[in-house]
């Protein structure tokens, strides 16, 4: 989220442990789940149900993707440098484990790009494919995210929406994933992301009014509903649907600022939680695959 305010969100992904396979300044760091996450003494300390939240006064550093790149320059993240060579470098830089300097030897690239230039990153990716620059993921590598991210809907049906996001991509052997942040210009845009009163789990089916922020964070979706609009705080189901489409989502009904919005991705792993897009699965012949949910 972008409103820090008060106290800095985040999410407690690296905790030091002897057995740990991450090493910086000679300690040993070990990637924590989500569940692992909310069970670390820090969680009864800053979770407050949704998002750890440490106090200005407490953070010793903080990290910018921007700021970083150059300090995470090694030949992969070099090569994806270079194959964005028409973005500015102060508009592009990495996160995750090599933000913090904690990448592993199976760590693949977190690479962000800032407000409109993440759309024209995205356009170059998708050119990259079809001209054979980049290759698209395998079937081995989508299964391995589906199966990670614990997806509910059928694997078809998720690979439709993911083949046509063009985030995702290998250069070369590297592979890394395209993350949207709004620019310095746009933090403040309106969109809700505290949380709000939880009125029990929804399903709603609308059309998407706009799709300038389905890659965001929170990504956002107005609808034409009684439902202002979805919030998605999981990666799993960003840009799933795009302007004009009728989808299907099922979240947590929440009233915020005297709004109603349907809340996706209230966990990592996103269990009984989905948005998928029935105008997408109507042309790939997929609408069978979820009966159930329709």
């Amino acid at each position: 989220g972008y409103n820090n305010s008060e106290k800095v969100k985040c999410f407690l992904r690296y905790s030091q442990s002897e057995m740990g396979d991450r090493i910086k300044d000679g300690k040993k760091f070990r990637k924590l789940s989500h569940e692992e996450a909310l069970m670390h003494p820090l969680a009864a300390k800053y979770f407050d149900g949704r998002i750890f939240r440490i106090p200005a006064g407490e953070i010793d550093e903080i990290y910018k993707p921007e700021e970083r790149l150059k300090d995470a320059m090694d030949e992969n993240v070099s090569r994806i440098v270079e194959f964005f060579d028409k973005i500015p470098k102060r508009e592009m830089g990495v996160t995750g484990s090599r933000l913090i300097g904690l990448k592993g030897k199976e760590s693949d690239v977190d690479f962000v790009v800032y407000g409109k230039w993440w759309f024209i990153a995205r356009e170059k990716i998708r050119r990259g494919i079809e001209r054979g620059k980049l290759l698209k993921l395998d079937m081995n590598t989508w299964e391995f995210i589906y199966k990670k991210r614990k997806i509910n809907i059928p694997f078809n049906v998720f690979l439709a929406h993911e083949r046509r996001k063009f985030h995702r991509a290998f250069l070369g052997e590297t592979y890394f994933d395209l993350l949207y942040v709004r620019g310095y210009d746009e933090i403040e845009n309106g969109i809700p992301e505290e949380p709000g009163t939880k009125l029990g789990k929804i399903t709603v089916e609308a059309v998407v009014l706009d799709d300038r922020y389905v890659f965001d964070y929170p990504a956002y979706y107005p609808l034409k509903h009684e439902v202002k609009a979805i919030l998605c705080f999981t990666h799993s189901f960003v840009g799933q649907a795009f302007k004009g489409e009728r989808i299907l989502a099922r979240g947590e009904l929440e009233i915020i600022d005297g709004e109603k919005y349907l809340v996706v991705g209230t966990k990592r792993e996103v269990e009984d939680e989905f948005i998928i897009s029935i105008n997408l699965l109507e042309r790939e012949g997929l609408k069978e695959e979820v009966r159930d949910l329709l």
